[in-house]
C-alpha cells in the first residue's frame, strides 16, 4: 500500500473514529441517553499514540476516545514513513492488506455486541517465521516467497481470539540462524537499529518494530537468543517463556530442544498480557502438558511486586565485553542492593559456559535437517520440499543474481547440514543423553543451593553490533561471543525476562536479564516489573516525527486531497 493511500486512508478513518464511537454509545439507548452520551464522548481526553502502552490503548478503544480502525490506520501510517520511506527501519517483510478491514469489522463488533478479548482492537506484528493463515511466511527465505500456511501457528490463533490486528510479519535473520548476518535475509534484506541506522536489530525486526512504534507489541520465536538479544539491542523488553508454556505448533522449525514462542512489548506490563493470552496447554505440542491447565493472568501481581524481598545470583562471568555494558550493569545492580535485594555471586555450570560449542551447536544441526524437511513437506508447489532443495533454489541465478541473496555461511550451513548425518550421530546422542540432561540438573541445583529466586545478569555482552554493508566504525566489542549470557536459559529450557537498564554515550541500548526457575513466569514478570520500575531507563529512538493521533476537524491534514 501506497504511503498517498495509507495517508488518505488514516485521515478517512481517523476523521470517522468518533462517529463509530457515536454508534457504539447508540446501542440500546433512548434519544435522550444517546444524546448526553455523545456530549461525554466530545468531552473525553484525546488519545496520544506516542508512549501509549496496550493498557492505555485498551481503555481510550473502551471509552470511546478512539477507534480500532483509526489506531490501525495511524499504526499504517507510521510504517509507511518510517519502514518503508524515511529511515527506511526495513523491520517487516509483509504488511497486511486487510488489516483496517479486521479493524474496522473489530469496531463493529464492539459496537453490536462487545468485547471480545484483551486485545480487541490493538495492533502487534508476528515474527516471519510464525505461520499466519492471512498473510505469507518465509522465515526469512526467498523460496519461500509467497508460502501461504493453511492455518494459523497456535499461538497466531490466540491472538486472533484475543481480537488483535496483526498488521504484519517481521523480518528475520533468515531461517532464524544470523551466522554472521544479524536481522538479515534474502526475503526483505537488512532490518536496522532505529536507535543508530548503521547497527543490525540483532536476530530480528520485531523488537526494532516495536522499539520504533510501528506496533503495540509483537510475538516472535527464541531459540539462542533471538528474542532476548533483539529486545535488548532495541530498548524493549521480551520474554522468553520456559520450555512448553507456549506451543510450538505452526512455527517454522529451527531446533525444538530450545526453540519457543514468546512476547516482545515496550513494557513489562503488556509482555505480561500478551503472554498471559499466548501461554497454555497445546494438543499439537507434547511438550505443553507441563503448561498449567488454566491460563494464567500475568498481570495479576504486578503491582504487588518489588525487590527488597528477592535473592539474585550474579553471574559473574558475563562481563569484559564492553566497558559502558558492564558500568551499566555495576549501576543496576546498586539499584537493587540500595532496595534491599540480596545479591550473592555464583559459579555457572561448565555445560552452560561451554553449552554453545558441545549442546546447541551439534542440536541445532542435527535437528535443522529433519524438522525444517518435514516443514517444507507442506509448502506449495514449486517451493522447496527439503532442506537440500532449498539450497539447491538458494543458489540459483534468480536469488543468488539477486539484490539480496543468501550470505555465503547460509548456504555453507545449508550444504553441511543437508549432507550430515542428522540425529544419527554420536556427538549428537551424547548431547541429547548426557550433555543436555546433566546441565539442566546442575542449574535446577545451583538455584535450589543458592535459594535463588533469579539469576541477574547483561542481556548482552555488547550492544548491538555494526551491519556489514554499512560498517559503524565506532562498534568496540572485546566479547568472542557477545550473546553468551543468552545459552544459559536456552540450554536449561529455562524463563528469561529482558528489559532496559541503561544506554551507551551513543544513545545505544543495554539490557538485563533475569533467569527464574521453570514454569515461574508469573514470579519472574512481577520482580521484572518490579526491576523496570527502578531502572526506569526505557526512551524511544531518535526517529523522525510522524503526524499520528489525535486528529482533529481543525487539522489542516484533514482539508488536504
Amino acid at each position: 500500500m501506497s504511503h498517498g493511500r495509507i495517508g488518505v486512508v488514516s485521515r478517512l478513518l481517523l476523521a470517522t473514529a468518533w462517529v463509530l464511537t457515536l454508534l457504539s454509545h447508540a446501542v440500546d439507548a433512548s434519544d435522550e441517553a444517546t444524546e448526553h452520551e455523545a456530549a461525554e464522548v466530545e468531552s473525553l481526553p484525546a488519545f496520544e499514540l506516542m508512549g501509549a502502552d496496550i493498557g492505555g490503548a485498551r481503555a481510550a478503544l473502551e471509552a470511546g476516545s478512539v477507534s480500532a480502525a483509526a489506531l490501525t490506520a495511524a499504526y499504517l501510517e507510521r510504517i509507511d514513513r518510517l519502514d518503508r520511506s524515511g529511515p527506511v527501519l526495513n523491520t517487516l517483510i509483509h504488511v497486511n492488506e486487510t488489516a483496517l478491514d479486521q479493524a474496522a469489522a473489530l469496531d463493529a463488533e464492539r459496537a453490536l455486541s462487545g468485547v471480545v478479548g484483551p486485545l480487541h482492537g490493538i495492533p502487534l506484528v508476528i515474527r516471519d517465521d510464525l505461520d499466519t493463515l492471512d498473510q505469507p511466511t518465509t522465515a526469512g527465505s526467498a523460496t519461500l516467497r509467497g508460502h501461504e500456511p493453511l492455518a494459523d501457528a497456535f499461538v497466531v490463533g490466540r491472538l486472533r481470539e484475543a481480537g488483535a490486528v496483526l498488521l504484519g510479519k517481521a523480518n528475520l535473520s533468515e531461517l532464524g540462524l544470523a551466522l554472521g548476518r544479524y536481522g538479515y535475509s534474502s526475503a526483505a534484506g537488512q532490518t536496522r537499529n532505529p536507535y543508530n541506522l548503521r547497527r543490525a536489530p540483532s536476530f530480528a525486526g520485531d523488537a526494532a518494530a516495536v522499539a520504533a512504534n510501528l506496533a503495540m507489541g509483537a510475538v516472535g520465536t527464541d531459540m539462542a537468543g533471538s528474542l532476548r538479544a533483539a529486545a535488548a539491542a532495541n530498548g524493549v523488553v521480551a520474554v522468553k517463556p520456559s520450555l512448553g508454556l507456549t506451543s510450538r505448533a505452526g512455527a517454522v522449525p529451527t531446533a525444538w530442544s530450545f526453540q519457543v514462542p514468546g512476547p516482545v512489548a515496550r513494557s513489562v506490563r503488556d509482555a505480561a498480557l500478551i503472554l498471559s493470552i499466548i501461554a497454555g496447554q497445546d494438543p499439537a505440542d507434547p511438550s505443553t502438558v507441563r503448561a498449567p491447565e488454566q491460563r494464567t493472568d500475568y498481570l495479576a501481581s504486578l503491582d504487588d511486586a518489588g525487590v527488597g524481598d528477592v535473592r539474585l545470583g550474579i553471574a559473574n562471568a558475563y562481563c569484559g565485553g564492553s566497558d559502558e555494558v558492564d558500568a551499566a550493569f555495576d549501576a543496576a545492580l546498586g539499584r537493587l542492593r540500595g532496595q534491599g535485594a540480596t545479591l550473592t555471586d555464583i559459579d555457572l555450570p561448565e555445560g552452560v559456559l561451554n553449552g554453545r560449542a558441545y549442546i546447541i551447536d551439534p542440536l541445532l544441526e542435527a535437528e535443522l535437517k529433519d524438522q525444517i524437511g518435514a516443514y517444507l513437506l507442506n509448502t506449495e508447489q514449486g517451493m522447496p520440499h527439503s532442506l537440500a532443495e532449498l539450497l539447491r533454489m538458494s543458489k540459483s541465478p534468480l536469488i543468488a543474481g539477486s539484490p539480496m541473496p543468501v550470505s555465503p555461511r547460509h548456504l555453507a550451513t545449508y550444504r553441511r547440514v543437508a549432507s550430515g548425518p542428522g540425529l544419527a550421530s554420536f556427538e549428537v546422542l551424547d548431547a541429547l543423553s548426557r550433555r543436555l540432561p546433566e546441565t539442566r540438573a546442575a542449574v535446577r541445583a545451583l538455584f535450589a543451593e543458592q535459594e535463588l529466586d533469579a539469576i541477574v545478569f547483561p542481556t548482552m555482552l555488547c550492544p548491538a553490533s555494526s551491519l556489514l554493508v554499512d560498517y559503524d566504525q565506532s562498534y568496540d566489542c572485546d566479547a568472542e561471543d557477545p550473546y553468551q549470557p543468552a545459552y544459559l536459559a536456552s540450554i536449561a529450557g529455562l524463563p528469561e525476562l529482558t528489559t532496559p537498564m541503561g544506554y551507551t554515550k551513543q544513545g545505544l541500548p543495554i539490557g538485563l536479564s533475569l533467569v527464574s526457575p521453570a514454569f515461574s513466569e508469573a514470579r519472574l514478570l512481577a520482580l521484572g516489573h518490579a526491576v523496570e520500575q527502578l531502572l526506569g531507563t526505557r526512551r524511544p529512538p531518535p526517529l523522525p516525527e510522524v503526524p499520528s493521533l489525535p486528529v482533529t476537524d481543525e487539522d489542516p491534514a484533514m482539508t488536504q486531497d
